[in-house]
Protein backbone atom coordinates (compact mmCIF):
# COMPACT_ATOMS: atom_id res chain seq x y z
CA UNK A 1 0.00 0.00 0.00
CA UNK A 2 1.36 3.03 -1.07
CA UNK A 3 0.99 6.31 1.52
CA UNK A 4 -1.29 8.91 0.82
CA UNK A 5 0.47 12.14 -0.04
CA UNK A 6 -1.44 14.21 2.60
CA UNK A 7 0.11 17.16 4.34
CA UNK A 8 -0.35 16.64 8.33
CA UNK A 9 -0.03 19.24 11.07
CA UNK A 10 3.12 21.34 10.89
CA UNK A 11 3.36 20.17 6.46
CA UNK A 12 0.31 22.43 6.08
CA UNK A 13 0.83 25.75 3.94
CA UNK A 14 -2.22 27.84 4.95
CA UNK A 15 -3.46 31.12 6.95
CA UNK A 16 -7.14 29.89 7.33
CA UNK A 17 -8.62 26.33 7.12
CA UNK A 18 -12.10 25.07 7.45
CA UNK A 19 -11.89 22.80 9.84
CA UNK A 20 -13.81 19.33 9.74
CA UNK A 21 -14.20 17.41 13.42
CA UNK A 22 -13.70 13.28 13.08
CA UNK A 23 -17.71 13.34 12.60
CA UNK A 24 -17.32 14.70 9.55
CA UNK A 25 -19.01 18.25 11.12
CA UNK A 26 -17.85 21.50 9.95
CA UNK A 27 -16.58 23.88 12.51
CA UNK A 28 -16.14 26.35 9.99
CA UNK A 29 -13.14 28.55 8.67
CA UNK A 30 -10.42 29.37 11.29
CA UNK A 31 -6.69 30.29 11.41
CA UNK A 32 -4.35 27.39 11.01
CA UNK A 33 -3.05 27.77 14.19
CA UNK A 34 -6.22 27.88 16.28
CA UNK A 35 -7.05 24.28 14.15
CA UNK A 36 -4.04 23.03 15.30
CA UNK A 37 -4.68 23.53 19.38
CA UNK A 38 -8.20 22.04 18.66
CA UNK A 39 -6.28 19.35 17.27
CA UNK A 40 -3.93 18.78 19.90
CA UNK A 41 -6.13 19.27 22.96
CA UNK A 42 -7.72 15.95 21.67
CA UNK A 43 -4.12 14.32 20.73
CA UNK A 44 -5.28 14.14 17.27
CA UNK A 45 -3.42 15.71 14.11
CA UNK A 46 -4.71 17.43 11.19
CA UNK A 47 -5.10 16.23 7.56
CA UNK A 48 -5.20 17.95 4.54
CA UNK A 49 -8.05 16.76 2.42
CA UNK A 50 -8.16 19.36 -0.07
CA UNK A 51 -6.62 22.18 -1.43
CA UNK A 52 -7.72 24.68 -4.30
CA UNK A 53 -6.29 28.01 -4.57
CA UNK A 54 -6.70 29.53 -0.98
CA UNK A 55 -9.50 27.29 0.08
CA UNK A 56 -7.86 24.57 1.89
CA UNK A 57 -10.18 21.99 4.26
CA UNK A 58 -8.77 20.18 6.74
CA UNK A 59 -9.92 17.74 9.33
CA UNK A 60 -9.00 16.35 12.59
CA UNK A 61 -8.58 12.60 12.66
CA UNK A 62 -5.71 10.23 14.61
CA UNK A 63 -3.54 9.83 11.46
CA UNK A 64 -1.84 6.72 12.19
CA UNK A 65 -5.65 4.94 12.81
CA UNK A 66 -6.25 6.41 8.99
CA UNK A 67 -3.67 4.65 7.19
CA UNK A 68 -4.24 1.49 9.46
CA UNK A 69 -7.96 1.62 7.94
CA UNK A 70 -6.72 2.36 4.21
CA UNK A 71 -3.84 -0.56 4.57
CA UNK A 72 -7.11 -2.80 5.82
CA UNK A 73 -9.32 -1.89 3.21
CA UNK A 74 -6.12 -2.25 0.62
CA UNK A 75 -6.21 -5.73 1.75
CA UNK A 76 -9.93 -6.58 1.65
CA UNK A 77 -9.82 -5.48 -2.31
CA UNK A 78 -7.11 -7.43 -3.25
CA UNK A 79 -9.38 -10.65 -1.77
CA UNK A 80 -12.36 -9.63 -3.36
CA UNK A 81 -10.51 -9.26 -6.60
CA UNK A 82 -8.57 -12.88 -6.41
CA UNK A 83 -9.14 -14.75 -9.79
CA UNK A 84 -10.48 -17.96 -9.39
CA UNK A 85 -8.24 -21.28 -9.73
CA UNK A 86 -9.37 -23.74 -12.01
CA UNK A 87 -9.32 -26.99 -9.60
CA UNK A 88 -8.79 -30.85 -11.34
CA UNK A 89 -11.26 -33.64 -9.80
CA UNK A 90 -9.51 -37.02 -11.22
CA UNK A 91 -11.57 -39.73 -11.21
CA UNK A 92 -11.37 -43.89 -12.75
CA UNK A 93 -13.30 -46.11 -14.53
CA UNK A 94 -14.07 -48.41 -11.68
CA UNK A 95 -14.18 -46.01 -9.08
CA UNK A 96 -16.78 -47.01 -6.07
CA UNK A 97 -19.71 -44.34 -4.61
CA UNK A 98 -18.10 -44.10 -1.81
CA UNK A 99 -15.15 -42.56 -3.37
CA UNK A 100 -17.88 -40.65 -6.00
CA UNK A 101 -19.13 -38.94 -2.79
CA UNK A 102 -15.76 -38.25 -1.23
CA UNK A 103 -14.93 -36.35 -4.89
CA UNK A 104 -18.48 -34.73 -4.80
CA UNK A 105 -17.90 -32.95 -1.32
CA UNK A 106 -14.51 -31.53 -2.94
CA UNK A 107 -15.93 -30.10 -5.73
CA UNK A 108 -18.80 -28.79 -3.18
CA UNK A 109 -16.12 -27.06 -1.59
CA UNK A 110 -14.45 -26.05 -4.33
CA UNK A 111 -17.83 -24.38 -5.42
CA UNK A 112 -17.63 -22.52 -2.08
CA UNK A 113 -14.55 -21.09 -3.35
CA UNK A 114 -16.37 -20.05 -6.56
CA UNK A 115 -13.47 -21.72 -8.48
CA UNK A 116 -14.40 -24.01 -11.93
CA UNK A 117 -13.52 -27.67 -12.01
CA UNK A 118 -11.96 -29.68 -15.08
CA UNK A 119 -13.37 -33.32 -14.12
CA UNK A 120 -10.71 -36.11 -15.64
CA UNK A 121 -11.67 -39.60 -16.04
CA UNK A 122 -8.81 -41.71 -17.08
CA UNK A 123 -8.74 -44.72 -18.68
CA UNK A 124 -5.90 -47.98 -18.64
CA UNK A 125 -5.81 -50.76 -20.84
CA UNK A 126 -8.82 -52.24 -21.85
CA UNK A 127 -11.01 -49.05 -20.39
CA UNK A 128 -10.16 -47.25 -23.59
CA UNK A 129 -12.75 -49.62 -25.68
CA UNK A 130 -15.35 -48.73 -23.83
CA UNK A 131 -15.15 -45.04 -24.27
CA UNK A 132 -19.52 -44.57 -24.20
CA UNK A 133 -19.82 -46.16 -20.48
CA UNK A 134 -17.07 -43.87 -19.25
CA UNK A 135 -18.93 -40.63 -20.97
CA UNK A 136 -22.65 -42.16 -19.32
CA UNK A 137 -19.93 -41.89 -15.53
CA UNK A 138 -18.65 -38.65 -16.28
CA UNK A 139 -21.80 -37.44 -17.53
CA UNK A 140 -23.54 -39.19 -14.31
CA UNK A 141 -21.64 -37.26 -12.04
CA UNK A 142 -22.11 -34.01 -13.83
CA UNK A 143 -25.54 -34.42 -13.44
CA UNK A 144 -24.57 -34.94 -9.26
CA UNK A 145 -23.29 -31.07 -9.17
CA UNK A 146 -25.89 -29.43 -11.37
CA UNK A 147 -27.00 -27.20 -8.42
CA UNK A 148 -23.73 -25.58 -8.15
CA UNK A 149 -22.12 -26.58 -11.83
CA UNK A 150 -22.90 -26.79 -15.82
CA UNK A 151 -20.59 -28.41 -18.62
CA UNK A 152 -18.84 -25.25 -19.88
CA UNK A 153 -17.33 -27.02 -22.68
CA UNK A 154 -18.01 -31.20 -24.27
CA UNK A 155 -16.24 -33.70 -22.83
CA UNK A 156 -13.29 -34.37 -24.74
CA UNK A 157 -11.18 -37.25 -25.19
CA UNK A 158 -7.46 -36.69 -25.53
CA UNK A 159 -5.17 -39.93 -25.59
CA UNK A 160 -6.74 -42.54 -22.63
CA UNK A 161 -8.47 -39.69 -20.84
CA UNK A 162 -11.88 -38.15 -21.08
CA UNK A 163 -12.10 -34.51 -19.32
CA UNK A 164 -15.06 -32.06 -19.14
CA UNK A 165 -14.55 -28.38 -17.96
CA UNK A 166 -17.12 -27.45 -15.26
CA UNK A 167 -18.36 -23.46 -14.55
CA UNK A 168 -19.51 -22.17 -11.84
CA UNK A 169 -23.30 -20.93 -11.64
CA UNK A 170 -23.30 -17.48 -9.86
Amino acid sequence: MKEPKKNINNAIKAKNVQLITEDWENLGTMSLREANEKASENWLDLMEIWKKDDIVIVKILDYWKYLYKLKKTDQKNKQRSKVPEMKTIKITFNISEHDLDVKRRQAFSFAKDWNPIKLILAMKWRENQYVDIAKTKILNFVKTLEEFYKVEKDITKTWNMLSVNLKIIK
